[in-house]
């Protein structure tokens, strides 16, 4: 099965030779949290590179309402933090741990002398920005102009592509909503019209795909963007 928590782009540890990752893990120092613990604030300016060893880690903004919008999850191999070692931003989210989390925190010193040492370190994360950076491009540009439905499509299908051989999602509409910013009620709603036309099959906490190549062309036939997410297969 695919976790939904993979969805925006390959984990940064996977692009990485063993032996660098492993490295790199070796720099840093472990640290765990319960289900719900803070691991940064938004406006947090500690500069440094974490990386999700176990668990996962939410990230929110504060609602007009006083609630927490969740905009993003990152799971097992990710990394965040990149802002603050090489823009000296300050952290624009909050971040808490979703289940028992292992986070693999490494310090400016240590990233800086990791870089004089391994040069293509550099490389790689810069390609995992960018993956993040495109998918972030993508996903705005949906907001702006497709239908919901269309957006569920294009985020299932994304997943099952990263999954290889596998068609079945570990998932449940409140996952979705919560990747889109929108209801549960407005997910559960574009669900069940994918499942109504034959492309998906609901299940407990789970999404099965029917047909990837029938998604994608349902996909084709309403939007403009599909073969973008075609190349995601190359």
């Amino acid at each position: 099965m695919v976790d939904l928590l993979e969805f925006g782009g390959p984990p940064f540890l996977a692009l990485l030779p063993d032996e660098l990752a492993a490295r790199l893990i070796e720099a840093g120092v472990s640290v765990f949290f319960d289900d719900g613990e803070s691991i940064h604030l938004r406006g947090d300016i500690r500069p440094g590179l974490s990386i999700v060893k176990s668990g996962a880690v939410r990230f929110s903004v504060p609602g007009i309402d006083g609630s927490n919008i969740t905009t993003s999850i990152l799971g097992v191999g990710h990394c965040f933090g990149e802002a603050t070692l090489f823009a000296h931003l300050p952290r624009t989210h909050d971040a808490e741990a979703v289940g028992r989390t292992n986070i693999i925190q490494i310090t400016e010193k240590r990233i800086d002398r990791l870089f004089d040492e391994e040069p293509k370190l550099a490389r790689y994360m810069l390609e995992a920005t960018t993956h993040r950076l495109y998918s972030l491009v993508e996903f705005t540009d949906d907001l702006r102009r497709l239908p919901i439905d269309v957006r569920i499509a294009k985020i299932l299908y994304s997943m099952v592509v990263q999954a290889k051989l596998e068609n079945t999602i570990d998932a449940n509409q409140s996952d979705i909503a919560f990747t889109l910013g929108v209801s549960r009620v407005s997910a559960g709603k574009s669900l069940n019209r994918l499942q109504s036309f034959g492309l998906i099959e609901l299940g407990y906490g789970k999404i099965r795909v029917i047909d990837k190549e029938a998604l994608f062309d349902w996909i084709d036939d309403n939007s403009v963007t599909a073969p973008l997410i075609r190349s995601m297969e190359n």
